[in-house]
């Protein structure tokens, strides 16, 4: 139960700094691009950050297999495209795109971590 909880908490510290610079980069090109090609780049910097940090130091795998990075890349497009299109959505109705961004963290974020939890990094995958 203790390297349960302290799987938990090592998400929420690396997911935390994950968050608070992805989020400052996808903020700050909002204003510049379509949120379509905002997301997807904020998102690639959040795989490439994440992967590293989530299957080293919070799940500690030792040797990764090619499986564990195509499913780790396959959650991330569909979080990129759910992600993109609640942005859109919630932003529809005259709310800002960068408040939008906003809201959709923190069930993005659980949805991650139960993922790569439960069908990544586990393992008995």
């Amino acid at each position: 139960m203790k390297i349960k909880y302290r799987n938990k908490r090592l998400f929420i510290f690396y997911g935390l700094i994950n968050v608070l610079i992805t989020n400052f980069i996808l903020q700050a090109i909002l204003f510049i691009i379509p949120v379509i090609f905002a997301t997807l780049i904020s998102q690639l910097f959040n795989f490439l950050f994440g992967f590293y940090f989530y299957s080293k130091k919070v799940f500690k795998v030792n040797l990764l297999n090619n499986s564990q990075v195509f499913k780790y890349l396959i959650m991330h497009i569909f979080l990129w495209k759910i992600n993109w299109f609640l942005i859109e959505f919630i932003s529809s109705d005259n709310l800002s795109k960068n408040i939008s961004s906003l809201l959709v963290i923190p069930p993005l974020a659980c949805a991650s971590y139960l993922c790569q939890k439960l069908f990544i990094f586990n393992e008995r995958n």
